[in-house]
């Protein structure tokens, strides 16, 4: 029994020690589970934390990337409504319909709620958006300030603004001046009725542009009205001096026509006593009436000569009045112009001999050109006179024909005195005598170059001088080619 008991005893002790060691190494096991936990718990927390940490980072960024975004978008409007402002703006040049232009939109498309304009220096309020009359008072204190200062006025804190004891109910207001020729010739105020967040740099920022872009349009409305005015005034000086210029045209017209019919009349009214005196004083020279001295011959022979002169004088005259009035008829025809030049140098050889001048000729075997050919004589026998005139003894004078750009070219070139740069454009004035020893001692009328140049007119064609002092003289003129 005692050793029943002892064996118990001992498979107790035993069953105990067992039990023990048991919970020792379970209770070791639970404690590295609980460790490893701990970490996980640890590790956990710390991504916890690291998470919380980015969640914050990115709705700050998020919340900077809104406030940018918002802002990106308002500077956008802004600027989108910048451009169609000034696109709609850009050509007014009155400027009551310029100020018309701020209305109710444009003060809150650039971020405000009213608007006013007072222009200056009448002080007179011209735009006037959701201010109340006693608003207005205080914006006319306001605006003095800034015409006076030049200086703009933000004001971004107080609920209202007070002067002369009138309050502005405004949380912010900006004023600023519209500047045009170097004078404040406006000042333009903007403000809130409800506080937001703040006056942003960008609502400034267009708010400045469109003050100065307004004292521009008053620019260009300015130099517009002037140049208008200048314009205007220009205009009536122009219709002033057109009016004066047609009175002086018709006078000239009429002076015109009196001297060509009194140049017409007189003409025909020397030619008969001219051509009676001609007659008999070419028969005396040829001694019809009997046989006279010498002395008497000599001096009729001046009479005949001078007689010739007159009625060359004459029909120049008649020529030009025809010519003038529009009554000369010319016939136009195809004829070989080389042989009317031959046919007026022998006319005028004896003239070219007595003055022992050499005359020579450049000019093709036939060239047909269409011409008055009565009237064309006329201009070479002007021209080759002339030229005789001025060619002092030895002399040379040269005749030239030729084909040029599909015309026929005629030149006439002598040696002779020149005519000076100043008289060139005088020479085919009518009367207008050139200063040289010829004229000096050789009395004219000054008409035959006159007659030259209307002649040529008529037929529409070109001629011209050249011409150097000292160095002799050259006249041109074109004719048109048959065919050509």
């Amino acid at each position: 029994m005692e050793m029943f008991r002892l064996n118990f005893f001992i498979f107790l002790f035993f069953g105990f020690f067992v039990a023990i060691i048991v919970l020792l190494v379970y209770g070791e096991y639970l404690r590295k589970r609980l460790s490893q936990a701990m970490e996980k718990i640890a590790l956990l927390e710390r991504n916890l934390q690291e998470m919380d940490k980015q969640a914050k980072l990115i709705i700050k960024s998020d919340l900077e990337l809104r406030f940018y975004q918002d802002e990106i978008r308002d500077k956008f409007h802004k600027l989108s409504f910048l451009k169609n402002f000034i696109g709609t703006s850009l050509n007014i040049l009155d400027k009551e319909e310029l100020f018309s232009r701020i209305d109710k939109k444009v003060i809150s498309d650039i971020g405000f709620e009213k608007g006013a304009i007072v222009v200056y220096p009448a002080g007179e309020i011209k735009v006037n958006i959701g201010f109340s009359p006693d608003e207005i008072k205080a914006i006319e204190a306001i605006s003095q300030d800034v015409f006076s200062t030049s200086y703009s006025i933000i004001s971004s804190s107080s609920r209202f603004f007070e002067k002369n004891g009138k309050k502005i109910f405004l949380d912010e207001f900006l004023c600023g001046p519209i500047i045009s020729g170097a004078k404040i010739q406006a000042i333009f105020i903007v403000g809130k009725c409800v506080l937001a967040r703040g006056i942003g740099e960008a609502e400034k920022e267009i708010f400045s542009i469109i003050c100065m872009y307004l004292g521009q349009c008053l620019d260009n409305i300015t130099s517009f009205e002037a140049l208008y005015r200048a314009g205007e005034e220009l205009e009536n000086k122009v219709k002033e001096k057109t009016f004066e210029l047609r009175k002086s045209l018709e006078e000239l017209e009429r002076v015109s026509k009196v001297k060509s019919e009194f140049i017409s009349s007189v003409s025909h009214e020397l030619r008969t006593p001219l051509t009676s005196i001609k007659g008999f004083s070419s028969l005396l020279v040829a001694e019809k009436f009997g046989k006279l001295p010498p002395q008497a011959k000599e001096r009729l022979k001046r009479v005949d000569e001078n007689v010739d002169k007159l009625v060359n004088m004459v029909n120049t005259l008649l020529d030009i009045s025809r010519i003038e009035s529009g009554r000369m008829e010319i016939k136009i025809t195809s004829s070989d112009i080389v042989k009317l030049i031959k046919e007026v140098v022998d006319f005028l050889m004896p003239q070219v001999e007595s003055k022992r001048i050499n005359l020579e000729t450049n000019l093709p075997s036939f060239l047909e050109v269409y011409m008055d050919r009565a009237l064309i004589e006329r201009v070479l026998i002007n021209l080759i006179n002339n030229a005789i005139k001025f060619t002092p003894q030895g002399g040379k004078i040269l005749v030239k024909c030729k084909l040029k750009e599909g015309k026929a070219v005629v030149s006439v070139r002598d040696t002779g005195y020149g005519i000076a740069k100043d008289d060139l454009g005088k020479i085919f004035d009518e009367f207008f005598r050139a200063d040289n020893p010829v004229n000096r001692e050789v009395r004219g009328t000054g008409l035959g170059l006159s007659l030259v140049r209307r002649i040529i007119d008529i037929h529409k064609e070109r001629i011209w001088v050249e011409s150097e002092l000292g160095k002799g003289t050259t006249f041109y003129f074109t004719l048109k080619i048959r065919n050509g």
